[in-house]
């Protein structure tokens, strides 16, 4: 199952735009700059870098800062399973911090966890080696604690695969639109890579 190619829309709200403002949608974009016609933006914390200067069709545009580290990837304490519309709802509340739980589709090969409450997010930050078409590497700067997810702010599609300190890892479709990869205990580094028969089919 694949909602991909809409889901970046409806996280922003992109017909009415509602979640512009909003942190978690951010976090989950890697988002650092924002790019607009318009000379200020409803964002406490944002820092204009670059404007008013014409672009390639003679508009006037402006350059945003956005407020926060969004990293590519991140390192999630706890998996929990749940249907699109809870997952996209709790993504979208202020008030959940995205780095305390990977929230993965119920039908992803991975093992989700009962929860009560959340845990705090990890200190666990997570370097990116290479970032290229079809492939990723990524290591922690900590062992990763047992039940523990990466998430990677890059749109899932079938064709990804996982591997986990050399071994093959199980990963699936999280936070609605991106990728997760269940780590074993102690796990280090992550490779990502895509191969698809039907995109290079074309």
């Amino acid at each position: 199952d694949v909602v991909a190619p809409r889901a970046d829309r409806e996280l922003l709200g992109v017909d009415d735009g509602r979640q512009i403002a909003n942190p978690n949608f951010w976090a989950l974009t890697n988002a650092r700059f924002w790019l607009t016609n318009t000379d200020s933006l409803p964002i406490p914390g944002v820092r204009r870098v670059v404007g008013p200067v014409r672009n390639a069709s003679g508009s006037m545009v402006y350059l945003f800062e956005l407020p926060g580290e969004n990293p590519l990837a991140w390192l999630a304490p706890v998996i929990v399973k749940a249907p699109d519309d809870q997952v996209l709802n709790t993504l979208l509340d202020p008030r959940f911090d995205v780095r305390r739980a990977a929230l993965f589709d119920t039908a992803a090969p991975v093992t989700g966890r009962q929860v009560s409450a959340l845990p705090p997010a990890l200190a666990t930050s997570v370097r990116v080696s290479l970032y290229e078409p079809g492939r990723i590497s990524l290591a922690l700067d900590a062992p990763a604690p047992a039940g523990s997810a990466l998430v990677v702010a890059e749109n899932f599609y079938p064709g990804w695969s996982a591997t986990a300190d050399g071994r093959a890892a199980r990963l699936g479709r999280a936070d609605y639109t991106l990728i997760g990869v269940e780590l074993p205990e102690g796990a280090r580094s992550v490779e990502l890579r895509f191969d698809s028969s039907p995109y290079r089919i074309g």
